[in-house]
């Protein structure tokens, strides 16, 4: 039998006795209705964008609750733009278990899709009462419900595993998958003065050739050589990344062409609001690629095979995704020499795209020009 604490002095002069008398009912059945909700992701873009749809899915089943994400500073924007999500917690890239004791305090129910031992033991020492998260950690014991699902076997992708942690909750959801975000006024208004001044107007692709160091890249020749393909066909390119990979755009942009802008060291709204008015972003395995097919832009992302970062686990959610990975070999070598993504030609990519701007009426605008 389940042991139910007295109320403390401060929550009777709350006023939330009553409250505190239906969650102490619903702990003992193992069901739990809390007033409020707490998604814990503090790790990267991409990955903050496929545990968003929790947000949507807590709203249907539970529509008077409050649903909080507690998020490093970096994602936070993204967030903010999230009609689903109530409040945004921001905590820096190395929080001390005092902050996150006092950001997780008072909530009644909190989730880990990335749990990490201080985040398990802040969440514990701050008496959230329903803590959900893996049960495959050595620290697993602090969480009150254990999901027991290996994601490393991607057996399905990131945003599904974590909508099925909803289950704890006793919710069964047929959300899609895919964030709602809405941007704001003053970012579109930056960049639209941006596309005229640097672009001259109309319409443009996105190349992004970065990785941030989560997967292996496309080569950058590759990209070049896409890019070159785009630019001969009549159409600006806009290269995007961030202050560490300059030079590197910088070098892409010089081959590609006057054709091909960098676009580096604008604010992450800036960057989402120019993704969204591309015609067709091509990129790696990268939060800006999660970002562009969460905001329903053509999206191309480039994947290796390994499955703890292939598409299958992190494959870009939107209704004009389109997520490739090279062909397996019969025998494919061991990750640390692995060269998959050699084999996953340009051609292969502007196959591709054309197959994409047949398919999507409103993207017919980029046919005309590349085809």
């Amino acid at each position: 039998t389940s042991r139910v604490r007295s109320p403390s002095p401060a929550l009777r002069q709350n006023h939330d006795f009553q409250d505190w008398i239906d969650l102490q009912d619903n702990l003992v059945s193992k069901k739990i209705h809390p007033a409020s909700f707490l998604v814990v992701r503090t790790d990267r873009l991409g990955d903050v964008l496929l545990t968003l749809p929790m947000a949507s899915a807590l709203r249907l089943s539970f529509p008077s609750s409050h649903v909080s994400f507690l998020v490093r500073n970096y994602t936070a924007p993204i967030v903010e733009r999230c009609s689903d999500v109530d409040d945004v917690r921001l905590v820096n890239d190395r929080p001390s278990i005092r902050e996150l004791i006092r950001v997780m305090r008072g909530e009644r129910a909190a989730f880990f899709p990335n749990a990490r031992f201080s985040l398990a033991l802040a969440a514990f020492l701050a008496r959230v009462p329903k803590r959900i998260g893996t049960g495959y950690r050595w620290y697993s014991f602090l969480f009150t419900d254990k999901i027991y699902e290996h994601r490393k076997t991607a057996e399905r992708n990131e945003a599904e595993y974590n909508l099925r942690m909803l289950k704890a909750l006793g919710i069964e959801t047929n959300v899609d998958g895919i964030a709602s975000i809405e941007l704001r006024k003053e970012e579109r208004t930056v960049i639209q003065k941006w596309i005229d001044e640097k672009l001259g107007g109309g319409s443009f692709a996105v190349l992004h050739i970065g990785s941030g160091g989560s997967a292996q890249a496309w080569p950058v020749n590759y990209f070049i050589e896409a890019g070159q393909s785009i630019a001969h066909r009549g159409m600006k390119i806009v290269l995007t990344g961030t202050p560490e990979e300059e030079a590197a755009i910088r070098t892409v942009s010089k081959s590609i062409g006057a054709a091909a802008i960098p676009f580096i060291g604008h604010s992450l709204p800036e960057l989402a609001a120019l993704l969204e008015r591309a015609e067709i972003v091509i990129t790696n395995s990268t939060g800006p690629g999660h970002l562009a097919a969460t905001l329903g832009t053509p999206t191309i992302g480039l994947f290796p095979l390994p499955l703890a970062i292939s598409k299958e686990r992190w494959g870009f959610r939107g209704a004009k995704a389109v997520n490739l990975s090279p062909d397996p070999l019969p025998e494919c070598p061991n990750c640390a020499q692995c060269n998959c993504m050699e084999r996953l030609t340009p051609k292969t990519v502007e196959l591709t795209l054309e197959k994409i701007v047949t398919q999507f009426n409103d993207v017919k605008l980029v046919y005309h020009k590349l085809v």
